[in-house]
């Protein structure tokens, strides 16, 4: 089923990629240290489609604690809303869109979503998956990640070294991370973005909610983000108090 999104990731009229460009190289040399992230949200899951069928109520009452929804994986309905989110991907750099590092969740609806939307781009940017960005942590089995082990031999071309271990370290069965958590870690996202990446311009690969706390953690308006939908943000480095 497709999803409307913005025209060009939501680029205004009149503006040019390449208008992007000069801003971020403009506040960079004055000293105001910014980031272009073009966040991309998985296409859809299969708990997407259960909380659909039952209902949020059903769903956080009793659905979401089924193992058969653990690190829930796209449906063909997401892998086809992947398909065209590489399509849009690959018309925006077509028209000077620059991107030089790409940073993944580590579940599986997102890696998923990582190979095909940048199918065409993989070989050309460099890419890691990393804990930080993973969707809210706890209870929720479609958050619960499968071992590092069976990534690697899912995704051979991913680097999985930086995983301190096989098993899921951060989700557990009995507390549900709650937004003040989730902006920590979306602070400390930004942290390792700003410190650790030297890349300007990153794609993040990420989840809906982890999304929402990016924008509150920047000050930027409330925005939910559709499945497989990219959101381009400029995004100023601040100084720990």
């Amino acid at each position: 089923m497709p999803v409307a999104h913005a025209p060009r990731m939501g680029l205004r009229d009149g503006k040019t990629w390449q208008d992007v460009q000069t801003e971020l190289d403009t506040k960079n040399r004055g000293g105001n240290f910014t980031k272009l992230v073009v966040f991309l949200r998985h296409g859809e899951g299969t708990h997407n489609v259960a909380i659909d069928k039952y209902g949020g109520g059903a769903w956080n009452a009793y659905y979401c604690k089924l193992p058969e929804y653990l690190d829930a994986p796209l449906t063909l309905t997401g892998i086809q809303q992947a398909e065209a989110s590489s399509k849009k991907l690959n018309g925006e750099i077509d028209s000077g869109l620059q991107l030089q590092h790409v940073l993944i969740s580590p579940l599986e609806r997102t890696l998923r979503t990582y190979t095909i939307a940048y199918q065409n781009q993989s070989d050309k940017i460099p890419s890691i998956p990393l804990e930080l960005p993973r969707e809210i942590l706890g209870v929720n089995t479609c958050d619960e990640r499968r071992s590092i082990s069976e990534k690697r031999v899912k995704y051979p071309a991913l680097d999985f070294s930086g995983f301190e271990s096989d098993a899921d370290p951060w989700w557990t069965s009995n507390h549900r991370e709650t937004d003040t958590e989730i902006n920590t870690r979306a602070n400390k996202f930004l942290d390792l973005l700003f410190n650790n990446v030297s890349a300007q311009s990153v794609g993040v690969v990420s989840h809906s909610v982890f999304g929402a706390a990016l924008l509150r953690v920047i000050g930027h308006r409330e925005y939910n983000l559709g499945t497989a939908e990219f959101l381009p943000l400029l995004i100023e480095e601040v100084e720990s108090a």
